[in-house]
């Protein structure tokens, strides 16, 4: 191993997220988060299958289905017309080279691939931001355990993403915009990873460093663009397909929380008490934990040594307070989940250090990330007042 690597090793080592948080109570090590995650997808992979089969609601419950469409695309090189798919491909590309490298169908491939992308995520969180943080985010989002274990392009969008943020702290700037592109081909959204590169970069004057990188990222989108622009035509099929998701205008952004306001109020007659305080609570939590970032004392902790993430947990939030969707009220707990590890680290003084806690909030997440695809009833036994 080269200085270089061992240096990269040294600094994005644990003791350096241990250092940012406070509070009494050890800090649950890498082994211990991981027999967590590892117990929480076995729970919810056995309470589904009780209550049905795992591949029909694999099917039924997710979007599984429309990345394996794309991936069959990709594999047969062939499009045989129709609506266009707004999904980008990133993640489709991986359960094509898988499900051709291990001889499985697209479906298993794609939660193979969200199974190991979940696994793989929950050790580069405790490199960056240490045991409690992580635990925290592996609970308090139940879809998170939905996506890991049916499948979901979020897994693989979050390993890349985090993994451009760790080797960004070691000052390797080539792979860092490298993992931040690849990671835009799975969820447009990587791109602002790749802004707040290039503003961390022009603040310390690196100019040169600054053009290599977004060479890199034009090099990356110019190469994803290509077959789409073969296949359907124009190079901004994706976003063609996205479209009839932002509104009579068709545009992607709003006002701050004016769609979220207008979804929330079309919601009452549909949804019911506890799914509406959901709703509600999800961007309060965004918006308390963006300006908590931003507070004084963390100038010295996370605003100074974690600038990226800081500026990246700050637009992304941003762009989905303001996202433009009828529907967003509904998404916006699974869109939050990407940033989620930098919120819960913005308020990583308000976690109770109690492992027994800890355990028994992960055992609930993961029987009500059950709930959420086979019903309350088939997993506790009685229905919600």
């Amino acid at each position: 191993m080269s200085p270089q690597q061992k240096l990269w090793f040294r600094l994005t080592s644990a003791r350096e997220a241990k250092a940012a948080t406070t509070g009494s109570g050890s800090e649950p090590s890498r082994v211990e988060v991981l027999l967590m995650l590892a117990m929480m997808l076995a729970l919810h992979l056995f309470t589904v299958c009780r209550a049905g089969s795992f591949w029909e609601l694999a099917v039924s419950r997710t979007d599984d289905m429309d990345y394996v469409e794309v991936a069959d695309i990709i594999r047969h090189w062939h499009f045989a017309g129709g609506p266009i798919s707004q999904y980008f491909w990133g993640f489709p590309y991986a359960i094509a080279g898988v499900s051709t490298l291990l001889s499985i169908p697209e479906l298993m491939a794609a939660v193979v691939i969200s199974v190991f992308a979940s696994l793989a995520l929950c050790t580069l969180l405790c490199r960056l931001y240490g045991g409690w943080v992580t635990a925290v985010f592996l609970l308090i989002n139940f879809e998170w355990i939905q996506l890991s274990v049916e499948g979901g392009s979020e897994p693989l969008f979050m390993c890349l993403l985090f993994a451009s943020f760790l080797v960004a702290r070691s000052g390797r700037w080539n792979l860092a915009a490298l993992l931040a592109s690849l990671s835009t081909t799975v969820r447009p959204v990587g791109v602002f990873a790749l802004a707040c590169f290039a503003i961390v970069l022009a603040r310390q004057k690196n100019y040169r460093q600054l053009a290599v990188i977004m060479l890199m990222g034009l090099a990356i989108g110019v190469l994803y663009v290509i077959p789409l622009w073969r296949l359907f035509g124009t190079p901004f099929a994706n976003f063609i397909g996205y479209r009839g998701d932002w509104g009579p205008h068709g545009w992607p952004l709003t006002y701050p929380f004016g769609a979220l306001i207008s979804s929330f109020l079309a919601s009452l007659h549909k949804a019911r008490w506890y799914t509406l305080t959901l709703f509600a609570a999800w961007p309060l939590v965004a918006l308390v934990s963006t300006v908590a970032i931003w507070l004084p004392r963390n100038r010295q902790g996370f605003l100074a040594r974690y600038q990226p993430e800081a500026l990246f947990a700050s637009i992304y939030t941003l762009f989905y307070l303001s996202y433009n969707n009828g529907e967003i009220v509904w998404l916006f707990s699974r869109f939050l989940i990407p940033v989620l590890p930098l919120l819960v680290f913005s308020l990583r003084d308000w976690i109770p250090h109690h492992r027994r806690l800890l355990w028994a909030a992960a055992v609930l997440s993961a029987l009500l990330s059950s709930a959420g695809l086979v019903h309350f009833k088939n997993v506790f036994g009685f229905s919600p007042p």
